[in-house]
């Protein structure tokens, strides 16, 4: 086939990018708010998006960070690659923000659940789709079901089930399902476990979990700010570091990863992963884990308000004076962290218009998908 007054050359370049536009746009989740009331932020590529676009209708991207405020409730219908629909509640307090991938043939959709409380409601997926949720302790994995992740100010975790199953994996591997008369919940220094609960009575036992959790938080309220917060004096400083880094090829990220598919040809894409990889990499290992303590820590910062877990964090630093501190440095940490999940999304761009395949922004944590260890045990604070 030719086209007239076209060289087979121009012809065929003009067949590489139509390919390479296919690669990036063919595959993407898509969302749509179709329920919001009350206070709630979205960060949608590095900025804090104003509250009044923010509304029923509104589109929903990969990487946009929802967080809602003590009153606020969104829900969202999205649209996975192979067509099939999943209906996402968010409820007052939680943080979360998505991802898809392809892995091995599959679209993988990821959930970033940084605190809080969501329901899902998924369509059968197809074999192609695959949809799972990171929690601090556990990640949940999914095919089609009716099910809310509940997480606690400690670290804990909460899965019910209505219809279907939920595999529930912790740090080690461990596996339970959650699924109707079974709930599956992982505490601080406890291993993950399933308990007998009809489905009519979910509601009582999750209000239960939740009263009798915020008991145990408060109860050792000392114990686990200090273990978050030497948590965020520990990685802080290598966030900085790697942040700084990552910033230096911004230019390029933007410069390919913007609209990939016209940017160039595909070797000139591969020199661009190239460049910006090793940055990509070492923000990639840092930032799981900081972002987790950061948001939990904005969590607890409302308990220690009221004066609860008043003490030191070390010989020469007052709770006081680290949430002074981090009061003020939050603002810039959630725009540095909302900077970073668009670079990562430009990344992803770049990376999909090259081909596909294994990509390093997949698990960054290894193994079951999720750090090891949980507050305040020792695995995972350092002393």
């Amino acid at each position: 086939m030719a086209i007239p007054g076209v060289s087979n050359k121009k012809f065929l370049f003009i067949m590489i990018l139509f390919f390479l536009a296919g690669a990036l746009f063919a595959k993407s989740v898509t969302g749509t708010i179709s329920y919001i009331e009350g206070y709630v932020d979205l960060y949608r590529d590095g900025e804090l998006l104003d509250w009044e676009l923010v509304d029923i209708g509104f589109s929903i991207e990969e990487f946009d960070l929802i967080e809602t405020g003590d009153d606020g409730l969104v829900e969202i219908d999205l649209k996975l690659p192979s067509g099939s629909r999943t209906t996402v509640a968010v409820k007052p307090g939680t943080t979360f923000y998505f991802e898809m991938e392809e892995k091995s043939g599959q679209n993988q959709t990821s959930f970033q659940m940084l605190g809080g409380s969501l329901s899902f409601k998924v369509q059968k997926l197809t074999g192609k789709d695959t949809l799972d949720v990171h929690t601090e302790s556990a990640v949940m994995g999914v095919r089609g079901t009716k099910f809310e992740i509940v997480t606690s100010a400690e670290g804990g975790i909460l899965v019910l089930c209505e219809e279907g199953a939920v595999s529930c994996k912790d740090d080690q591997g461990r596996e339970r399902y959650s699924k109707p008369g079974s709930v599956v919940d992982k505490v601080p220094d406890k291993r993950i476990n399933s308990y007998s609960v009809s489905t009519e009575d979910l509601g009582l036992y999750r209000n239960y979990w939740v009263s009798a959790r915020d008991e145990v938080f408060r109860n050792g309220a000392k114990v686990f700010i200090q273990g978050y917060a030497k948590q965020f004096l520990l990685f802080e400083p290598k966030f900085s570091t790697v942040f700084t880094e990552l910033e230096g090829v911004k230019t390029t990220l933007e410069r390919y990863g913007k609209d990939s598919a016209l940017a160039g040809n595909p070797g000139t894409l591969f020199k661009a992963k190239a460049e910006v990889s090793p940055a990509i990499i070492k923000m990639r290992s840092v930032m799981p884990i900081f972002e987790m303590v950061f948001y939990r820590l904005k969590e607890l910062e409302s308990y220690h308000n009221e004066g609860l877990g008043i003490g030191y964090i070390d010989s020469n630093l007052s709770s006081t004076d680290f949430f002074n501190t981090f009061g003020s440095k939050k603002n810039n940490i959630s725009r540095q962290l909302a900077e970073v999940r668009y670079l990562f999304k430009l990344y992803n761009n770049i990376h999909k218009a090259s081909g596909g395949g294994p990509s390093i922004l997949d698990n960054p944590f290894g193994g079951s998908g999720v750090p090891t260890g949980n507050p305040p045990s020792s695995g995972l604070f350092g002393n």
